[in-house]
């Protein structure tokens, strides 16, 4: 599709929702010092920016045009196409009307005029070959970013899957919290740092809830694999595991999230091996709106209470907007539920948390030709909890305060020949105040995450080629990561950094113009993009990726990708300090004979960076005569080298599955845990026992190490359509993954299958519904599917049954009301409406008394019944 950006100085208005570009990686400035850019970025962005700028002309070009019949965004990204023109569009307005032939000569606006005509569409801005569509009535979000994820190229066409969570499929699934919204994804894990994942999942401590952050994890490898952008530019790491905290950012000033589960460290750098989420905020708004929701779970426990207040005002230069919210959530204990009544029942099960957030946009033109922006985001978060793993010990409390920022200031600058140069800088920063109270001693932690950096990027026509314009991207920037970790009070243990220096092309190359009069070759397309990094502690890494975007005839786009990918080890794991934990060795797969295993955590100063290969082939189908659907199928394999791991996963077969037999050391001499106690930074006696070094009878190493191989693969089916049910519109949707994840820890071992096992991502998740809507009414209906697992902790392993939750949404909208009803709106909504438990699984109890489920992968919380009103003015 071809879309561009609409100036700083167009009129804002309502929705857009289309997928949108991705301008790079937005930049963070120091707090204290501006990152140095390398002199060739430099001269590069400086030297576009001297250029002569264009004057808006008006382009009364006649053109031979040939678009079929078909939806309107189709259409429209047609009549970009064969007139070379910049076009921005809210899509899913466009997607669910049709546009009639259009074969002949027009004007572009005559053209405009004939393929809009009854899509509710119209112009909102018309300058320097650029043009902007919005919905003809309505208040909210103006064209004002054009971002599409996967390319940093104006009017880019994507050839990697992507999946947009659009602002009515958000209010659609009744979820308060952006976490719940990704969780629910099929192509995300919901292990790592997120809420309700418990420490019985103690296989892997980065699936263990220190903060009650939540964090991406695509493909089930790991939330330190998948990079998360708000609207472009990168949010600071959260606690100890390098993860993006997400639950910072308030759901009501989300306007849609766009996933792209491909390797796309060519185009993004590291962190992007499994893919990138980019979470795309509400910028323009004129008005005001505040928003109250109050809900509670039939089973106890878990009330909650969010408000929120959107106000701002866009206009012809500028805009500006601000977004407040507060929830407060209280606990969820093991008593509230039965299915949890061997748990000591004053357990904490949900972390109790209150959160406030501030989202701030402006934006205003200084001339005809530049235009600067701001993004601003504060947010903390507070928690306190009890961890009572053991009913006949007494538990320990636990507190987590979190409070995280980032600020990102942007530049606009329309260049001569319709170039243009757009530069970021700004500054991102988390605090993760931690601790527990033991026998009345408090142990304080503290992890200080923070992120600067500075990017530019210049995108443009190069030359035309027979096939059209060949358009490139040419950009590049610098990097400085830092963490900092005060453990229980301790002196800094660690304060490493690292600066990334890098810069990157991308060539967009149209072999073949488009054409209808061609059966089985309508387009075709390269893209070609490469990145050169440059790490402080690493070295350097060339990362190459090839796309290629196919189109047999005007009703279906085949795409595929090839690209390799860098990931540099987390400072945690290479510097965390080695902690010990005792255990009896029957919780671990072995015999209680009065023994102890000892368990050995800590980082490795000699881990190497992670490298993957990976690749996509896809389809997208949208068929004339069928307006409003679209089926998407996607192929995707990634193979991880060196991957970082904890290699014994679950912890409960440590002594009885001979794979980990390299891990272990059997009969320990005495001073070889003496010595690793002596230097160890702590040790937690879990076992009952009285440490003595001499009952020691096996050492168990879980510290990080680099696995042989990981490899994902597996098949993404989506399917949208928009049709006319009983007087109203019925917009129906069903997304489904399938996923083959295996392990090779060490060469000398087989491979494991993680996918589908206890703690580790499904093998299969779908989710599905509808939503029908008449006038102000709204009702929907999604089901949640989660495939069958097997429990690997427990000999004989244990089949855990499949999982499937029902989530109801009801709301009526008194749009065009008068009085107090004007622009009013009512909401109930019931998630897990058959109040339906976890599955059972044995394996984790042993960890965790009468804990018997799977966390990962299922909640505890049942159903949750929500009431939410909503007034504008």
């Amino acid at each position: 599709m071809r879309v561009g950006y609409p100036e700083m100085s167009h009129s804002f208005s309502p929705t857009v929702t289309k997928v949108t570009r991705h301008e790079g990686e937005k930049i963070m400035f120091n707090h204290y010092r501006l990152p140095t850019v390398r002199s060739s970025v430099v001269a590069l962005v400086i030297g576009a920016a001297l250029l002569s700028s264009g004057v808006a002309i008006a382009d009364d070009r006649r053109i031979a045009f040939d678009i079929p019949a078909e939806t309107t965004a189709a259409a429209l990204n047609d009549l970009a196409t064969q007139a070379d023109i910049h076009l921005l569009f809210p899509y899913d307005a466009a997607a669910r009307t049709s546009a009639p032939a259009l074969k002949g000569t027009y004007s572009i606006d005559e053209a405009l005029a004939l393929v809009m005509a009854g899509a509710g569409l119209e112009i909102a801005e018309q300058k320097d070959g650029s043009i902007s569509l919005r919905v003809t009535a309505g208040k909210d979000d103006a064209a004002t970013e054009v971002i599409v994820t996967g390319s940093h190229i104006r009017g880019g066409n994507p050839t990697s899957p992507v999946h947009t969570v659009t602002r009515a499929d958000i209010d659609a699934s009744g979820y308060s919290q952006i976490g719940d919204v990704m969780r629910s994804l099929p192509e995300n894990f919901a292990g790592g740092q997120n809420p309700g994942v418990l420490a019985a999942s103690n296989s892997n401590i980065a699936n263990m809830n220190i903060t009650n952050a939540s964090t991406m994890n695509l493909r089930g490898l790991g939330s330190d694999a998948t990079l998360v952008l708000v609207n472009g530019h990168r949010l600071a790491a959260d606690s100890s595991f390098q993860g993006a905290d997400i639950s910072v950012i308030p759901l009501s000033a989300v306007k849609r999230i766009e996933i792209v589960p491909d390797g796309a460290s060519a185009l993004y750098g590291s962190d992007a091996v499994a893919g990138v989420a980019n979470i795309i905020l509400r910028k323009t708004f004129n008005g005001a709106e505040v928003s109250a929701r109050l809900g509670t779970t039939t089973q106890g426990g878990g009330a909650e209470q969010t408000y929120s207040l959107l106000a701002g005002r866009a206009g012809t230069t500028g805009y500006v907007m601000l977004n407040l919210e507060y929830a407060k959530q209280d606990a969820i204990l093991a008593g509230d539920r039965a299915f949890a009544s061997d748990v000591a029942s004053d357990a904490t099960l949900i972390q109790p948390q209150v959160r406030r957030s501030a989202f701030v946009s402006l934006g205003r033109d200084l001339t005809d030709t530049v235009s600067v922006s701001l993004d601003a985001l504060v947010s903390d978060r507070d928690t306190t909890y009890l961890n009572h793993m053991y009913r006949d010990y007494p538990g320990y409390t636990g507190w987590a305060y979190t409070p995280a920022f980032s600020v990102t200031a942007m530049a606009d600058v329309a260049l001569s020949g319709g170039w243009k140069a757009h530069i970021t800088g700004g500054v991102a920063g988390s605090r993760n105040s931690t601790g527990i109270s033991s026998y009345g001693v408090d142990y304080p932690s503290y992890n200080t995450n923070h992120l600067e950096y500075i990017e530019a990027t210049a995108d443009g026509t190069l030359f035309s080629l027979p096939g059209g314009p060949l358009k490139v991207a040419v950009g590049g920037g610098v990097r400085t990561e830092g963490f900092q970790q005060n453990f229980r009070g301790s002196p800094s243990l660690l304060t490493p950094s690292r600066q990334v220096d890098y810069v990157y092309l991308e060539g967009q190359v149209p072999l073949i113009a488009p054409s209808s009069d061609r059966t089985g070759l309508h387009a075709l397309e390269l893209n070609l993009s490469a990145r050169i990094e440059h790490y402080s502690d690493f070295g350097s890494t060339t990362n190459p990726r090839v796309g290629i975007r196919y189109v047999p005839f005007n009703d279906l786009t085949l795409r595929a990708s090839w690209g390799q990918s860098f990931k540099a080890p987390s400072f945690l794991q290479m510097y965390q300090a080695v902690t010990l934990a005792l255990y009896k060795p029957g919780i671990l797969g072995g015999s209680n004979d009065g023994s102890i295993a000892m368990l050995v955590y800590g980082g490795n100063t000699d881990l190497k960076p992670e490298t993957s290969t990976s690749w996509s082939l896809g389809a997208d189908y949208a068929p004339a005569r069928m307006p409003g659907l679209t089926l998407s199928l996607n192929l995707f394999n990634i193979d991880y080298t060196d991957r970082v791991v904890q290699p014994i996963n679950p912890l409960t077969a440590s002594l009885s599955n001979p794979q980990f037999e390299p891990f272990l050391k059997i009969d320990p001499a005495t001073v070889t845990v003496e010595t690793l106690v002596a230097n160890a930074y702590s040790l937690d006696n879990y076992s009952g026992l009285t440490y003595d070094p001499n009952k020691v009878s096996v050492i168990i190493y879980d510290n990080y190490q680099n696995a042989t191989a990981q490899t994902a693969h597996g098949v993404d089916l989506g399917y949208r359509q928009h049709f006319t049910l009983a007087g109203g519109a019925l917009d129906a949707f069903a997304n489904a993954t399938w996923l083959h994840l295996e392990q090779q820890t060490i060469a000398t071992q087989p491979k494991v299958i993680l996918s589908g096992t206890i703690f580790n991502a499904p093998e299969f998740k779908a989710r599905g519904g509808v939503t029908w809507q008449k006038g102000g009414l709204s009702l929907s209906g999604i089901v949640n599917y989660l495939g069958e697992e097997t429990d690997t902790g427990v000999t004989p392993n244990h089949a855990i049954a499949s999982w499937t939750t029902v989530d109801t949404h009801l709301a009526y909208n008194f749009a065009g009301r008068s009085g107090y009803a004007r622009d009013l709106k009512l909401a109930l909504s019931v998630s897990n409406l058959l109040d339906r438990d976890p599955p059972y699984a044995p394996s984790p109890a042993l960890f965790y008394e009468g804990l018997a489920f799977d966390s990962t992968n299922a909640s505890l919380i049942g159903r949750t019944v929500s009431l939410t009103l909503t007034k504008g003015w």
